[in-house]
This record gives structure tokens, C-alpha cells and sequence, in this order.
């Protein structure tokens, strides 16, 4: 009995820093902010450090924006498709025009943490996840390239150069069969795949969950690499050295008014990474993004917030050089206005298209 409760997703969840719920884990942080909030005398003072994005990329950011800043040699082939451009027989003229195939990825043109982020395997697929959400899409080409990391990197607008803070690679949630258990089993058997059973049973992944991986075999869970779906963030700080550094502010070099934030890539291997070769960047995350390092068990509760106190020292030193070349930050009404808006948006969102039912597939 004593086991089945240590076990249970809610004392895992509880016990385990990285799973605690946002306002919790944030609530230490919370005195910091406010002290600035106090020293600005604006509640959103943050707003301005990256002044091209809706609320300094807080909220309501739209990431083929921040995209369309990144070189393009370093970004995968992305389509925007608006919430009226809901035609599956244009977009998927579109995607014949781009030379892109299934599988592909869609994401919402506006969130975060992984919201409705899809691997869609065909057009069915594809149907399914238009028609159960109205909003604006991207519909991104698949990077099939095996390891994947984030990268924060910040730059003052004072200084040429930035400078890395933060790597975090990402081990994909995966397991190893032993040639009789399912992989349901296998996932009971590990805190970090348990937890994530009842979502793949709410997406249908039953064929998934009664499969009986060969003994030895690692068998991909999720080739999708975000936190809350079950991918292992792991501490890569040692890796941080000149030569990436320098990578990075040659690619932020053209990124226009773009200050701070997480760079999440694909890659083949570190050593090509570093000299610029075989990689690719998803997606550039703002204000609201973290150092995704601090999600390694190992790095003490002491050290996550020294990290999140230092982060904010930097986002407060920017806004401050912001405002002295006339960048100010948005009001608390506009703020209040897009927080309202974002409120909406999210409410709006339906995570279980899989689920959803639609007509039969035609496209006459």
C-alpha cells in the first residue's frame, strides 16, 4: 500500500521539483520580480527587453515573427497558415509547393511548453488537427536529426556580443524493452514515464501501450522534445566555451531588437553544431522562456534559483538600457488587454484533436 502511494503520479509530481506545478515552483521568485517591478515603477518593465514581440515575448508572441529573424541557413522550411486559411486542399497545395512531406510538425503560430505542438503523419492527420483548432498554424518540416538542446543566450543592447547562460540537452522519452513486458509496464516502472501514461491513453496510443518491445530494443515514446512529454532535460553548461558563444552572436547579429531568450535546435552531433553545420533551429523562445538546465535532477534548488534571481538581475539591467534609448515598456492596460486577449486564445485551444470527429477525408 505504502508503495502504491510513493508511486502515485500526485506524490511524484509533488516530490519531484521539475514536475511541481508553475505557480509553486515560481513562487520564490516571485519577491525578485516585484523588487524590480518597485524600482521601475512598471509592472511590466520586462516588456521592452525584446521590443520587436507582443509583450517582450511574454505572451501572445507569435513565433513565425521571431522566426522569420533567424537566418535562414539555420531554420527548417515553416508555412503560416492563418485561422481563415482552413482549406486542407490549399494548404496542402502549399506543402507540395515547399517540397515538404509527412511526417510534418504543427504548432499554434501563439504558444508555449509544448501547447498543441503534433507530429502529424498523413493528411487525415492533418484534417483532424485544422478542423479541431481555429487559430493561426505553422506547419513545419520534420528534422529527422538525432539530438536536440536549448541554448539561452542573452546580449545587452550596449554590447556587440551576447553571451551563452544556459545549455540544457534533451534525452527524448524512450525505453528499453526486456522481450515480455509491455511498454505499459515498462512505464510503471520509471516516475518519469509513469506520469505520462494517462496522456498517451487520452491521445489513443493503446497499440503503443500493449506493444512488447524486443529485449534490448530503446523504443521512442515521443520524438517530440518538450518537458511536458516526459523528454529529460540534462545539465550541459560544461559544453559552454568561445566557439559557440561565437556562433551564436553571429546568428543574433541578424536578429533585429531580439535581446534574450532560449534557442531550441536539432543536431546531428556537438562537434558540428559548434562549427555551424547540420543543425537547425525550431523555434526562439522570449521573456517567458527558461534556462532548461535547471530541470536536471542534479542541479541543487539553491543553484535553480541563483539562476532565476541572476537571469532577472540581466532582463531588469536591459530594460533599463531599453529605456535609456527611448525604448519604453507597454503600459498596464496594453499589458492587461493582451493578457486578456492570451486568456481567450488559450481558452479556445483544443488539445485533443486526435479525439475530435470529423467528416471523412475529401478533398473534391
Amino acid at each position: 500500500m505504502l508503495r502504491q502511494i510513493k508511486n502515485s503520479n500526485f506524490i511524484i509530481k509533488w516530490t519531484h521539483w521539475e514536475f511541481w506545478p508553475m505557480w509553486l515552483a515560481y513562487m520564490p521568485v516571485l519577491p525578485i520580480v516585484l523588487y524590480y517591478v518597485a524600482k521601475t515603477r512598471r509592472w511590466f518593465f520586462f516588456s521592452n527587453v525584446n521590443p520587436l514581440f507582443k509583450t517582450g515575448a511574454l505572451m501572445g508572441a507569435s513565433k513565425y515573427k521571431i522566426l522569420d529573424q533567424i537566418p535562414d541557413k539555420y531554420k527548417p522550411i515553416t508555412l503560416y497558415f492563418s485561422s481563415y486559411e482552413k482549406d486542407l486542399a490549399y494548404i496542402l497545395s502549399k506543402i507540395e509547393e515547399a517540397n515538404l512531406n509527412f511526417p510534418l510538425i504543427a504548432k499554434p503560430d501563439v504558444g508555449e511548453r509544448g501547447l498543441l505542438v503534433a507530429l502529424i503523419q498523413n493528411e487525415k492527420e492533418l484534417k483532424s488537427y485544422l478542423d479541431a483548432n481555429k487559430i493561426d498554424i505553422l506547419i513545419q518540416e520534420f528534422i529527422d536529426l538525432p539530438n536536440e538542446c536549448g541554448i539561452f543566450y542573452i546580449r545587452k543592447p550596449s554590447d556587440k556580443k551576447g553571451k551563452i547562460v544556459s545549455i540544457g540537452l534533451k534525452d527524448f522519452l524512450k525505453l528499453k524493452g526486456d522481450g515480455k513486458s509491455t511498454i505499459r509496464e515498462l512505464m510503471y516502472s520509471r516516475p518519469r514515464t509513469k506520469i505520462q501514461i494517462k496522456r498517451l491513453e487520452e491521445e489513443g496510443a493503446y497499440d503503443i501501450l500493449d506493444k512488447i518491445p524486443v529485449k534490448g530494443e530503446y523504443y521512442l515514446l515521443e520524438p517530440i522534445g518538450n518537458h511536458c512529454r516526459g523528454t529529460c532535460f540534462i545539465d550541459g553548461n560544461h559544453l559552454i566555451e568561445e566557439k559557440i558563444n561565437d556562433l551564436f552572436n553571429e546568428i543574433n547579429s541578424e536578429m533585429k531588437e531580439v535581446y534574450y531568450g532560449r534557442f531550441d535546435i536539432k543536431y546531428q552531433s556537438w562537434e558540428k553544431l559548434i562549427n555551424g553545420e547540420d543543425l537547425k533551429i525550431l523555434e526562439m523562445n522570449g521573456i517567458a522562456s527558461e534556462p532548461i538546465h535547471i530541470y536536471d535532477q542534479s542541479v541543487s534548488i539553491f543553484d535553480k534559483y541563483k539562476t532565476f534571481y541572476s537571469l532577472w538581475k540581466v532582463i531588469y539591467e536591459i530594460s533599463d538600457i531599453q529605456k535609456s534609448r527611448g525604448i519604453q515598456p507597454i503600459s498596464l492596460k496594453m499589458a492587461y488587454i493582451a493578457f486578456r486577449e492570451y486568456k481567450i486564445y488559450l481558452k479556445s485551444i483544443n488539445s485533443d484533436w486526435k479525439n475530435t470527429q470529423i467528416p471523412e477525408l475529401s478533398l473534391t
